[in-house]
């Protein structure tokens, strides 16, 4: 840890006094440069000096010079953002027992890395630092196809998708977000709105489709069907010969199932009991109850409680 604070600090003294070099040798050919908080403001053009003063002040270096100068301070930024990620990165595997010892496939390193070293926000890097601790402990949890979503992903899109994520259900290993029979709910109530899910769908997190439903189909035994929204599970027991049920959904795309591993969801619980009131009949009852342990598909959770 002494050594990672080290380096993060030598980095960011170099990058410092590469920036305070470049404002210092643009000062004479432009009049005035200023550099504050990663943004550059021209607040004197040199076309409006007056002529005795736009000669340059410092001397011009050379070509070879400046572009030794570019290239340092871009790989020292690129430098600078994989390290915060990796930091973020290891603050997510602090608190595990173990991971996996399967190795990461080097394809999937490389272009991993090849994307985080252009991210520069703080949220973003939060976010590919949960992507690397995730592969870390499971490989394959995230595909090369969900990284180039994920490169282009801009911070409101990221922002929508954490805000529609809250509303997930999973249901026979499907991610969807339960429309109901009203179309204005989910924009009159959780403002998540008609721009929303078309942002979403547009960049390939849902699947585009106006009229999708999702279905539990007519069995000739008593069952129980299981719903999961955060950590609120719905055992939900239906009797035989019960006819089919359609719920009008929106479903996650297969990056939009790799994206929600890096969310934890927080479900309304107003959402959950329209949920459950627009599928209960007197052939199905739906109960709902807090999730103790969820491991390999199997959840242990404490006793079903009516909704109300």
């Amino acid at each position: 840890k002494a050594y990672e604070i080290e380096k993060l600090a030598e980095a960011r003294a170099k990058e410092m006094k590469i920036i305070a070099t470049a404002v210092s040798e643009n000062f004479g050919i432009t009049g005035s440069i200023e550099y504050r908080d990663e943004k550059i403001a021209i607040s004197s053009p040199k076309d409006h000096l007056p002529l005795e003063i736009q000669q340059p002040i410092f001397t011009t270096p050379s070509l070879e010079e400046r572009t030794i100068d570019r290239i340092i301070f871009q790989e020292a930024k690129k430098q600078l953002n994989i390290e915060n990620i990796t930091a973020f990165a290891a603050e997510e595997l602090n608190a595990e027992q173990a991971v996996t010892d399967e190795p990461l496939d080097e394809d999937w390193t490389t272009r991993f890395f090849k994307n985080a070293e252009e991210v520069s926000n703080e949220e973003m890097q939060a976010i590919w630092g949960k992507i690397l601790a995730g592969e870390i402990k499971q490989p394959k949890s995230y595909s090369l196809r969900t990284l180039e979503l994920i490169r282009n992903l801009s911070k409101n899109e990221a922002d929508t998708f954490m805000k529609v994520a809250n509303f997930a259900i999973t249901s026979d290993g499907k991610n969807y977000i339960f429309k109901g029979n009203n179309d204005n709910l989910m924009n009159d109530k959780y403002n998540i709105g008609y721009a929303d899910i078309a942002l979403l769908t547009e960049i390939g997190i849902i699947q585009p489709g106006e009229f999708i439903v999702h279905q539990l189909l007519e069995q000739n035994t008593e069952r129980y069907h299981y719903f999961v929204a955060g950590n609120i599970i719905l055992p939900t027991k239906i009797k035989a010969n019960t006819p089919t049920l359609q719920m009008p959904v929106h479903v996650f795309s297969n990056s939009g199932n790799e994206l929600l591993q890096l969310t934890k969801s927080t479900p309304s619980m107003e959402y959950l009991t329209y949920f459950a009131n627009s599928i209960k009949n007197e052939n199905v009852d739906v109960k709902y109850a807090y999730i103790l342990n969820l491991d390999k598909g199997q959840a242990w959770h404490s006793d079903p409680i009516d909704f109300v």
